[in-house]
């Protein structure tokens, strides 16, 4: 026996143990039972919700706790909860195993509401202090990494096959490569800041991209980032969709409670959400984690609901409280997107984004003078950041496979000269082919126009490499349908880089569009250039000119010119007739305000990125009688509105307001054509213009116009094998003539005074691909200028869309 005075300090030391081994910490991964895979935000409740957290998106968790953790519970939609009891280690790792069927809705029978339903409420009421746009200002920095790879989709086993046909080699060719390396892998750092209201500024500090030494470009989360649940009409990566948490979406969406996780006196709620059966609008599916602690949006799981996107896109949102004011603010971004109809050698390729959002500063010094029209930039010397400074940021270390993908992409890279590529790749984008010094003008190498035919020719700039602040260049051209000849040069000088002063002199000889509408300024896009394919006649033009243009605030682009243009037109003029020459000399002054409006610096050129602000034009032109032969003297006032509104059901309006007024004598080449494309050969929609009206059918010295189109999206017409995109289309077009036309007849044009009406319907994406689509439209002409024979008033064209 031992004697009695051990045995108060063997039981002190046997308590001590006990003591020493209660847990208070622990942290781990959380996996699926069957694949593995991580899961992201499984809830994890201690000691029965004395405290908790939730696995961030690597499946990761680290709790610590002030008391002994007896007591694990980790719950996650669609799993089997699971209850352990940590020992003295503080690694556990979980498996989660599939649950055979999802938690059923419970309806409170005393009131027969559905309790997911008033915390939607609660949480739709709580949504602008939890707005990110509200907050004053903040700073922070991300961490983004981009994978791209494919998954195996046939899970062929060919150990025992002797022979394989060509695809199965290159099945097995794939997927070894696949088991070896991902097909992409790009890095970078950013530093975000932002400023109430609406102004940001994002700059990439560091940026590495497999198989490139300088790239000019780095990947940022803005798509993940931007998309709040708290908005109305949050944009989904290119397409608005219904927020699960806009006004009266309990009428919309189906809610349901699937869990309760109770964690330090606060609840958080997990809520799926769904479109309800039977009705149409472009909605949203997945996971709500609401907190009760200002009933704030915890984590967000979402996708597309509708079966039909050509893209599948799946985002995932985490939040957290920082700063003194506890704000609810984003910390971890995810994004998968997959295109169904690609297929990679029998495999399923898709795009992995992963973003970090660290150092979030709620208090920044940032004033309004640090931010101008760039909302996006690099830095210059973002190429040559090393594998040090990434590691401060990455929230592990790189994997074998990732680490791999770097090393052989990079030395496939300098093999292949992969850096050449990407820059006559950035060129192309900016229209350009670079040889040296010098560039060549892709539009000038072809065009086709009813009017001139197929046109061939050459065109070439100076640019960078030749200098940064000065430019020279000149085109030639030549149309085999009119058997004429184009040329022209023109030299530019920038001034002040930051605000885009330049001054450029102009001089060619070519062709114009008589009564046309010219105003600078207008962002061309893919289908933005084919109405000189319509117009059948156009003005033979010598046109020199001097112009200064540049950016007088953030949002104000102006410009001034002084030309001097000689029109020889071929419309009116009879084939034995003698040439009209009409000689103008022009005061030019022009506006255009776009509030909002950003732009990024990527792939060394400056992009547009379109805002949710209307875009306004204001053009002055003073025709300048008896000065640098000019024989016209007149004032010419033009006005241009752009403009998109939304509504949360009924889809997107698309609005265009012009109109214009000529005060003195001008010649018709200087007044308003209807702006028509109704041209018999020409079968597609144009969008801008009347669609039923002659391109000179009509001609004006003031005249007003509505352009109007709505689009509905799939909510009228959505069946298995038929699902367009519906767009309702009302143009209305007024004009008048005060002054007789100089060298046309009046039975040649026609005036506008008692408004001209067509309305239209389209059907696009009938047949659509991954990237764009067909579509058709009919439009019909009615009112005082409405053919006698119906069938004269009716055009049918068909449409084109892109769908990225």
């Amino acid at each position: 026996m031992l004697p009695k005075i051990l045995l108060p300090v063997l039981s002190f030391i046997l308590l001590s143990s006990a003591t020493f081994a209660q847990v208070r910490k622990v942290q781990g991964v959380v996996r699926d039972a069957q694949t593995n895979e991580r899961l992201a935000f499984v809830s994890i409740a201690a000691n029965d919700g004395e405290t908790g957290t939730t696995t961030n998106l690597e499946g990761q968790y680290q709790l610590q706790h002030n008391k002994p953790i007896r007591s694990l519970r980790f719950s996650y939609v669609g799993y089997a909860s699971q209850v352990v009891y940590p020992d003295s280690s503080q690694i556990l790792n979980v498996y989660l195993q599939p649950a055979a069927a999802q938690l059923q809705e419970v309806i409170v029978h005393g009131t027969g509401e559905n309790p997911a339903h008033r915390i939607i409420r609660l949480a739709t009421q709580n949504r602008e202090k939890h707005q990110l746009e509200n907050i004053p200002a903040y700073t922070y920095r991300t961490y983004n990494k981009l994978i791209l790879t494919a998954t195996d989709t046939r899970q062929v086993d060919f150990s025992d096959t002797l022979q394989l046909s060509p695809q199965d080699s290159a099945y097995l060719k794939m997927r070894k490569l696949l088991d070896k390396q991902h097909l992409f892998l790009m890095e970078s750092i950013t530093d975000y800041a932002y400023l109430k209201p609406g102004k940001t500024k994002e700059t990439i500090l560091a940026t590495r991209v497999s198989g490139l030494q300088q790239p000019s470009f780095g990947v940022v989360a803005a798509e993940a980032r931007d998309f709040s649940v708290y908005e109305d009409m949050p944009v989904f990566f290119g397409k608005r969709y219904l927020s699960p948490l806009s006004p009266g979406s309990t009428r919309k969406y189906d809610f349901l409670l699937q869990e309760t996780v109770a964690i330090n006196g606060d609840t958080t709620f997990v809520i799926s959400f769904k479109p309800e059966a039977g009705k149409n609008f472009d909605g949203l599916e997945g996971l709500l984690y609401i907190n009760s602690n200002g009933w704030a949006v915890q984590n967000v799981l979402a996708q597309s609901a509708a079966n039909d996107d050509k893209r599948g896109i799946k985002l995932q949102q985490r939040y957290e409280q920082v700063g003194a004011q506890q704000q609810w603010f984003p910390t971890e971004l995810d994004v998968e997107i997959t295109v169904p109809q690609l297929s990679l050698k029998g495999h399923q390729p898709y795009g992995h984004l992963r973003t970090y959002i660290t150092n979030i500063n709620l208090n920044p010094n940032l004033r309004k003078s640090d931010f101008g029209v760039i909302a996006l930039q690099q830095k210059a010397d973002a190429h040559l950041q090393p594998d040090s400074y990434y590691q401060q940021f990455r929230p592990d270390s790189l994997n074998a496979l990732e680490t791999r993908t770097y090393q052989r992409l990079d030395s496939v890279g300098k093999a292949d000269k992969l850096d050449r590529t990407i820059r006559v790749m950035e060129y192309l984008m900016a229209k350009q082919i670079p040889l040296g010094p010098v560039s060549i003008d892709i539009p000038r190498i072809f065009k086709v126009s009813a009017f001139e035919g197929v046109r061939l020719g050459f065109g070439m700039h100076t640019n960078a490499l030749w200098s940064e602040r000065f430019i020279v260049g000149g085109y030639w051209g030549y149309g085999f349908r009119d058997e004429q000849e184009k040329y022209g040069a023109d030299a530019t000088v920038i001034l002040h880089k930051p605000s885009e002063l330049q001054l450029k002199a102009a001089y060619s000889e070519d062709v114009s569009e008589p009564g046309g509408r010219n105003l600078p300024y207008q962002h061309k896009g893919l289908l933005s250039n084919y109405r000189p394919a319509i117009l059948p006649d156009l003005t033979y033009t010598t046109h020199k000119s001097i112009t200064l243009g540049g950016r007088l605030f953030r949002y104000l682009q102006a410009q001034t010119q002084l030309r001097q243009e000689q029109h020889r037109p071929t419309l009116g003029v009879a084939a034995d007739a003698q040439p009209l020459a009409y000689n103008l000399t022009e005061g030019v002054i022009s506006f255009r305000y776009a509030y909002g409006e950003k732009y990024m610096q990527q792939f060394n050129q400056k992009i547009l990125m379109p805002g949710s602000y209307p875009v306004l034009w204001l053009q002055y032109t003073r025709g300048l009688n008896n000065i640098l032969d000019g024989n016209y003297s007149y004032n010419k006032y033009d006005m241009k509105l752009e403009t998109s509104l939304r509504h949360r059901t009924f889809g997107e309006s698309s609005i265009i307001l012009t109109g214009g007024l000529v005060d003195g004598h001008a010649p018709f080449v200087s007044l308003y054509n209807g702006y028509g494309s109704n041209n018999p050969e020409y079968k597609v929609y144009i969008g801008e213009g009347f669609e039923t009206m002659r391109p000179y059918e009509f001609f004006s010295d003031r005249f007003m116009a509505l352009f109007f189109a709505h689009n509905f999206g799939k909510r009228f017409l959505r069946t298995s094998f038929f699902k367009p995109d519906v767009v309702a289309v009302t143009n209305v077009g007024w004009g008048d003539l005060l002054q007789p036309l100089e060298g046309m007849l009046p039975e040649q044009f026609s005036t506008m005074n008692k408004g001209f009406y067509e309305s239209g319907l389209l059907l696009n994406n009938i047949i659509s691909s991954t990237f764009s689509g067909i579509g058709v439209g009919a439009f019909y002409r009615y009112g005082p200028y409405a053919f006698d024979k119906a069938k004269d008033n009716l055009r049918v064209k068909l449409t084109l869309t892109i769908a990225f």
